[in-house]
């Protein structure tokens, strides 16, 4: 009975990677600053992949799983790469060290073919304790064989459609749409018109969430991955005394990844079409809808296939804050450290160009995932075998994504599932932002030859996370979740760990 009833999914995956390399390192001349050191090396990688699913996974004859295909293929990738290191300067006035990096890499795909990569690195002391620093480089990624060759994936998923006519707008007595109590935002209703539906005849009695097919696959036509970035800093050590070290550095990033390869979820792609602000959306091209009926377009299927995205950008500052001493007292000597690590993000971004040439582009700083401020900080007091740790995080407020909302002074245009719109709630909409937000951590530990033994407490001021709404932003009971928040309020943990074995 048991055997007639039920049954697993199997899969057998085996990944096989074999790798040669050779390199060689060593001086091969001298200048007056210094020796020129150079290395060169050679690796050839031969990566291969078979997973095999046996019928209920391949066929998805399980209640609620995907059809899965598992994923077949094999690729070889040749590389040969040289680096370089010149003494530039040393010792002389205003230049107590110019030293120049210089490496580079050429990638041979069995698909892609042969792509060059490069790395340039310079480093200028006017004096002994302040560094100048400066690096540009280029990257290069070829899709994996996941990517190239996962095999059909589909299966079913609930898919929230924005197009279809909500409760509020419908008379619960005629069934009849209300325009004036429709209050999607304006660029919604645009894009669904321009995309075939007509938001105003689509109607499923206020129900907007449909099962929908969805299926996923591996593209050999994927571009590889390739960015440009370059940064500048400095690292100051101070040499005033010796009684304390202190290290001040920063450093300003840009990253520009080209051709990035993603994997879209079926509701991003639903969202990013019909939210866009644009109105030709990369991502409208991924949908088919049944059009034969107007007053019930439904979606029929949406493809997850790997693509490449066109640009992503990312630019910020680092800051770190090093600082060590010892301190005595009650004729103890007791070790300070206090280590400060902050990012600035200053833009990320993302670019999609659909083929026939539709421009999304879409701006991230200052939303959830990226504040603009992340500052770590952490200091440790040290006397004999016991360490004193307090920790502190701290995030910068965030606030939703604002393209199409308006602000909070303004008559909401658009649709609020919490609000009810003008001319009732003329300044309400759903929440989606958070304030600053600090959490800390203390921690006590004893470190023996044999024994480690501490506890301490997580959040230890019990600060909540922010409430937003769940349609806004990514939350489980109305808290954000995936961005850093403490979900879990004061906790408290011990620790012991025992070390046996070993010894004279």
């Amino acid at each position: 009975e048991r055997d007639y009833l039920f049954d697993s999914r199997d899969f057998d995956t085996e990944y096989e990677q074999t790798v040669i390399s050779a390199y060689v390192t060593g001086n091969i001349f001298d200048m007056p600053a210094g020796s020129v050191a150079l290395g060169i090396g050679f690796e050839t990688r031969d990566d291969e992949i078979n997973s095999i699913p046996d019928a209920v996974a391949r066929d998805g004859l399980f209640f609620g799983f995907f059809n899965d295909g598992g994923a077949v293929g094999q690729k070889t990738t040749n590389e040969a790469f040289a680096e370089i290191e010149f003494p530039l300067l040393a010792g002389e006035p205003a230049f107590e060290e110019l030293t120049l990096n210089l490496s580079t890499r050429v990638t041979d795909d069995e698909i892609y073919g042969a792509n060059w990569t490069g790395s340039y690195k310079l480093g200028w002391r006017p004096v002994d304790s302040f560094l100048v620093r400066g690096t540009f480089g280029t990257s290069f990624r070829a899709p994996n064989l996941r990517e190239l060759y996962l095999q059909d994936q589909s299966g079913f998923l609930n898919i929230f459609d924005p197009c279809f006519i909500p409760e509020d707008p419908l008379n619960p007595i005629t069934g009849g749409y209300d325009p004036a109590l429709d209050f999607r935002e304006a660029n919604v209703l645009a894009n669904c018109l321009a995309n075939g539906v007509d938001p105003t005849l689509a109607d499923n009695g206020g129900f907007n969430v449909f099962s929908t097919e969805v299926f996923r696959r591996g593209v050999l036509t994927l571009d590889p991955e390739k960015s440009e970035s370059w940064s500048a800093g400095f690292a100051w050590d101070q040499p005033f005394t010796n009684a304390f070290d202190l290290t001040i550095s920063t450093t300003y990033y840009e990253i520009d990844v080209k051709n990035t390869i993603i994997e879209p979820g079926a509701q991003r792609i639903v969202n990013e079409c019909y939210g866009s602000v644009t109105g030709n959306s990369a991502f409208c091209s991924r949908i088919t809808r049944d059009l034969a009926d107007p007053t019930f377009p439904v979606l029929e299927f949406l493809d997850l296939d790997f693509l490449n995205r066109d640009k992503e950008t990312a630019r910020g500052v680092d800051i770190n804050v090093a600082f060590d001493d010892t301190w005595t007292v009650f004729e103890r000597p007791i070790d300070v450290a206090l280590d400060i690590r902050a990012n600035r993000q200053l833009k990320r971004s993302t670019l999609f160009i659909d083929p026939v040439g539709n421009v999304d582009f879409d701006t991230f700083e200052g939303e959830f995932g990226f504040p603009a401020w992340r500052v770590r900080t952490g200091l440790r007091f040290d006397y004999d075998d016991f360490r004193l740790t307090w920790e502190m995080r701290y995030t910068s407020s965030v606030q939703q994504d604002r393209a199409g909302v308006d602000d909070f002074e303004d008559a909401i245009t658009g649709f609020s599932d919490t609000c009810q719109g003008p001319p009732n709630d003329v300044l309400c909409r759903d929440w989606g932002d958070a304030e600053n937000y600090y959490l800390h951590n203390v921690s006590l530990y004893y470190y023996g030859d044999q024994w480690t033994f501490g506890g301490g407490i997580r959040n230890v001021f019990d600060e909540e996370p922010p409430l937003v709404d769940g349609t806004e932003v990514r939350a489980l009971n109305n808290a954000p979740i995936g961005y850093g928040y403490d979900l879990n309020g004061r906790t408290f943990f011990f620790n012991i760990l025992a070390k046996f074995g070993g010894g004279e």
